[in-house]
């Protein structure tokens, strides 16, 4: 387990940070922890968005600045030339407001917090600030989402930002395939402070020795990517030894055909003889007291950029069994922090029951897995290895800061 990073003196730095959404879901909690761990080397963060939401409330409590200025994305999950024409005659539009925003903000650096949206590039290059670009998602594999102009062109805006931060070596190789470039960076997300880990080992260390049937915990909005139906027919596929064995689901449906499916698990659990075993949860905006009421914790995405849950699952002393694929196969090793697999149900049910045979497994992996994530995912070593390449950045365009 290493220490954080101790903060180096630098210069204020004004940042203006665009993000593509307003809810409360991980890119946006990663840059909140971004944002206050930031604090200490002096960067003031100041936020423009496309709409409202519950993001602008915690960042009042922050003290951060604010504006809501509308955008479109540069990627959709049906691309027409008619749609692209008209996305990007909309950006057009609304680059000068934006444009007088940042400016107004006095910022020294624009940072695009996704890689859905290509306006931060265009209002730094208007501008003539740097721009760093933070991708956070595959796009296509994980959220069907295809670029405006092609894959060859979004990535030659990639490769062209002052720096590029990727929150896992899959993301990377996925962008960048096997090239090497020395303004390309992996940055794993951080997800609290170093004082919240070692609350939550409390915590989980205060109900070790409870008394209640296996659970199982997914966190995650419901979407058919999340496999939230692999984890209900994986509990259903345990043998009768583990017939008391529990699973909790905890997120909500956005959207109308997420609802849809959200619907669908609820049917497909009554059809399976489940309903006193499983327990949907809604929307929770802290998942540490679902994790803490579980003993392992599953992530059944197959296309994870990164997997915040998982690692907050770890902060809170709990295996996870993931997907052995994208970034949950560089957060969990296997064997030691937690258990992966390939393939449906049935494969997903084999690694499930070994925690159900060897509670004390669970316990060892979970115990591995928070000294791991405490290690590598803490609020301080993310902000400090953020600021690393802002500072070489500014350096760079030979901004000395404010």
């Amino acid at each position: 387990m290493s220490d954080p990073i101790a903060p180096t003196s630098g210069l204020p730095t004004r940042v203006t940070f665009i993000t593509h959404y307003t809810e409360l879901y991980g890119a946006n909690l990663s840059l909140l922890n971004l944002i206050e761990g930031l604090v200490p080397y002096g960067v003031q963060a100041r936020v423009l968005c496309p709409d409202r939401g519950d993001l602008l409330s915690a960042l009042d409590r922050r003290g951060v600045p604010w504006a809501v200025i509308p955008f479109e994305w540069w990627v959709s999950t049906h691309r027409t030339a008619a749609g692209t024409a008209t996305r990007l005659a909309r950006n057009v539009r609304r680059l000068r407001p934006i444009v007088r925003q940042i400016s107004a903000w006095e910022t020294d650096l624009v940072y695009s917090n996704s890689s859905v949206f290509s306006i931060g590039a265009m209002a730094a290059a208007e501008l003539e600030l740097p721009h760093v670009w933070h991708l956070r998602e595959f796009g296509r594999r994980d959220y069907d989402l295809w670029p405006d102009f092609g894959t060859r062109l979004s990535r030659l805006a990639f490769r062209t930002a002052d720096a590029t931060i990727f929150v896992s070596l899959a993301l990377q190789r996925a962008f960048l395939g096997k090239a090497v470039l020395p303004h390309s960076h992996v940055i794993y997300n951080g997800i609290a402070p170093a004082k919240v880990f070692d609350d939550r080992k409390r915590a989980a260390d205060a109900i070790r020795e409870r008394r209640q049937p296996f659970t199982f915990v997914l966190v995650g909005r419901f979407r058919e990517s999340k496999g939230q139906a692999v984890a209900i027919r994986a509990l259903a596929a345990l043998p009768a030894a583990f017939a008391e064995t529990r699973l909790l689901l905890v997120g909500g449906a956005g959207n109308t055909g997420d609802q849809g499916y959200y619907e669908g698990c609820r049917a497909l659990v009554a059809e399976l003889g489940l309903t006193d075993r499983v327990e949907f949860w809604g929307y929770v905006p802290d998942p540490e007291r679902a994790f803490l009421a579980a003993d392992a914790a599953l992530m059944c995405s197959r296309n994870e950029a990164m997997g915040r849950v998982t690692v907050e699952a770890m902060s809170a002393a709990r295996p996870v069994i993931g997907y052995d694929a994208g970034g949950t196969s560089e957060l969990i090793e296997d064997g030691r922090t937690g258990l992966l697999y390939r393939g449906g149900e049935a494969a997903l049910a084999a690694c499930m029951e070994q925690y159900c045979v060897e509670p004390a497994l669970a316990v060892r992996h979970g115990e591995a897995g928070w000294q791991a994530a405490r290690g590598r995912h803490t609020e301080e070593d993310y902000a400090a290895r953020v600021h690393a390449v802002l500072r070489t950045v500014l350096t760079a365009r030979g901004f000395g800061g404010r």
